[in-house]
């Protein structure tokens, strides 16, 4: 009985995200200036979603949705990671030119604003209908615009790690419509 019942549970939590991956995240972005500064993307809202190119994009934000919906984000973090094209065994060269990911990080902090933007490349699994999750190997990112009173710690810098998301059209696009909203 006690079997049956433990088979149903991880059966139900499996389905609960579409059988697709769990909202998680190691991505640092390091910088490589005098600064020697680590950011953590520390993010509790994670969604995938086809994006422009139907390769798919991640949606990732600290910052909780009731807050972005109302304007009101004193400190916190959005990233956009977008997957140009997907590799192919026998068929992608690799070099390390290679760029098949762009990157859109905004940082807020005590209400100043930097918008990072940058590329490199990933290897992605899963789909934008199904959850996705990237292997993102030495990107690079640095400042593309900022507040007035934003002072960037990090520029230039490397961004890495692992991130998996699930699927959610709703979210992903209240997250892009705050950082349009947000962006300096």
């Amino acid at each position: 009985m006690h079997r049956a019942v433990f088979t149903l549970l991880v059966f139900l939590a499996a389905c609960s995200n579409g059988g697709g991956f769990a909202q998680t995240s190691s991505v640092t972005v390091q910088s490589m200036g005098r600064n020697n500064s680590t950011l953590f993307a520390d993010c509790t809202t994670i969604v995938c979603d086809a994006g422009f190119a139907n390769e798919g994009e991640i949606w990732m934000t600290d910052i909780p949705i009731e807050e972005l919906a109302k304007g009101n984000v004193p400190d916190g973090q959005i990233i956009q990671l977008q997957v140009l094209w997907v590799p192919v065994a026998g068929k992608t060269p690799l070099a390390s030119t290679s760029t098949n990911l762009v990157i859109k990080h905004i940082i807020i902090s005590d209400g100043e604003i930097g918008v990072y933007g940058g590329g490199g490349y990933c290897w992605p699994t899963g789909s934008p209908s199904k959850g996705m999750k990237l292997h993102i190997e030495q990107a690079t990112i640095s400042i593309q615009s900022q507040s007035s009173g934003f002072f960037d710690l990090l520029t230039p810098a490397t961004m890495t790690g692992t991130v998996s998301s699930r699927p959610d059209k709703v979210i992903a696009h209240q997250i892009a419509t705050a950082a349009r909203r947000i962006a300096p």
